[in-house]
């Protein structure tokens, strides 16, 4: 009898962790780009691409240092081996969107309303496998806390100023969050 409990209990946990993707908590390594905004308001998720500009663009310590420069930071980046780093909690308002509008509504300071995402990918690499699956495990346990009615890309909320996420697949990205 024992022997089922235990099982039981191990296939219950193995899918609550199916259902919840691993995350890397970076928040200690991040002390810029963000700032505590209590009773904070999340409806939108904000989808950006970014890489380094050193030796090897898909570099996680180069991306935070670029972040650290220009004091910004998004709340969760996503490297090329689909790994997902936490670096500012959702609970404050990270620095990415920067000057923003939400096309649907006219409602601008998107930071105040959304969780940022980086996937590291190029102008020319385009996001891959491993990426959109992290993306798509991510925004839907972000939906589990928040009532998420928006998800655009950094280019649709400041269109003049900027062009990620580069080379995403809108179409394969819905549908897989509609599996």
């Amino acid at each position: 009898m024992k022997f089922y409990l235990i099982l039981f209990l191990s296939l219950t946990s193995l899918v609550v962790l199916a259902q919840s993707p691993n995350i890397i908590d970076y928040t200690a390594k991040v002390h810029w780009g963000f700032r505590p905004l209590p009773d904070r308001k999340v409806d939108v998720v904000v989808i950006h691409s970014t890489y380094s500009l050193g030796k090897n663009p898909f570099d996680v310590a180069g991306v935070l240092e670029q972040f650290r420069q220009y004091g910004v930071s998004s709340h969760y980046l996503i490297d090329r081996d689909g790994e997902i780093y936490r670096l500012v909690p959702e609970d404050d308002e990270a620095f990415h969107a920067g000057k923003s509008v939400l096309p649907e509504t006219g409602r601008k300071n998107l930071n105040a309303t959304s969780i940022g995402i980086e996937l590291m990918n190029t102008p020319t690499i385009a996001p891959d496998q491993r990426q959109y699956t992290a993306l798509v495990e991510l925004i839907k346990s972000i939906k589990q806390r928040y009532p998420i009615h928006y998800i655009v890309g950094h280019s649709d909320i400041a269109p003049k100023r900027k062009s990620d996420p580069w080379d995403f697949n809108w179409k394969k990205f819905w549908q897989m969050m509609s599996a």
